[in-house]
């Protein structure tokens, strides 16, 4: 279930096990991630490789294809063909990064954090179990890979998507992980650490998924405010 319903005039949000706070109660304030025309950029540009990758493999199949019809016309049927092939896959991917966007939400309140997405997955971590503030993996990629050209064949080259790291809070808190989540992504999460004696996972919460980089970042804001002692080495945020 996405944390919003959008078009309504308000959030839906299912209350979480454990009296967390919904959104419209009092100190509890609801932030989304930044969705700049930078951020967009960076993503793509995290893709780069294995878009252009993609164009090269399909534009050289292409050019075989038209230049074997027809002569000459080989370079340009191939670069229509690759245009074809990656022009959409770069779209989709746009619009996945804004469905992430729109559909992530993160509700900040003196208990703790709590995020949500459109694809069912949860945290929750209060503010005393946050232990520090580091670098978090926003996005797992497969360890496989995607193999171009041939699959059979063992010197094809292999690309893997992008894993985009920022800054966050790392803590023992709770998480939900969907059914329908990839299988490398519920393998990875599986094997992060666990605190046996509370059954807390190991979780994380990048700034970037509630508001703009920076030290006016929200989250950053209120992890200040709720846990300073977590910030005696970045004075500037």
């Amino acid at each position: 279930m996405p944390p919003f319903s959008h078009g309504a005039p308000g959030p839906i949000w299912r209350p979480a096990p454990g009296g967390w706070p919904v959104p419209g109660q009092a100190g509890a304030q609801v932030l989304r991630p930044s969705a700049g025309a930078a951020d967009y950029l960076r993503f793509l540009l995290g893709y780069l490789p294995l878009l252009a990758a993609l164009f090269v493999v399909v534009l050289l199949l292409g050019a075989v294809f038209f230049e074997t019809a027809a002569e000459g016309t080989g370079t340009a049927g191939g670069i229509a063909v690759g245009l074809l092939v990656v022009v959409p896959m770069a779209a989709h991917l746009v619009w996945k990064l804004r469905r992430m966007f729109t559909g992530t939400a993160v509700v900040v309140s003196p208990r703790g954090v709590e995020l949500r997405d459109s694809l069912g997955f949860e945290v929750r971590l209060a503010w005393t179990d946050v232990v520090a503030v580091d670098t978090v993996v926003d996005r797992f990629s497969p360890a496989r890979g995607v193999r171009l050209g041939d699959r059979a064949d063992p010197g094809a080259p292999v690309v893997r998507a992008p894993e985009f790291r920022s800054r966050g809070l790392i803590g023992w808190g709770e998480r939900v992980v969907p059914a329908r989540a990839p299988r490398f992504v519920r393998r990875r999460l599986a094997a992060q650490p666990r605190d046996l004696a509370t059954g807390r996972f190991l979780v994380a919460v990048g700034f970037g998924a509630a508001g703009a980089a920076g030290p006016d970042n929200p989250l950053l804001r209120a992890a200040r405010h709720h846990r300073p002692d977590l910030f005696p080495r970045f004075p500037q945020g």
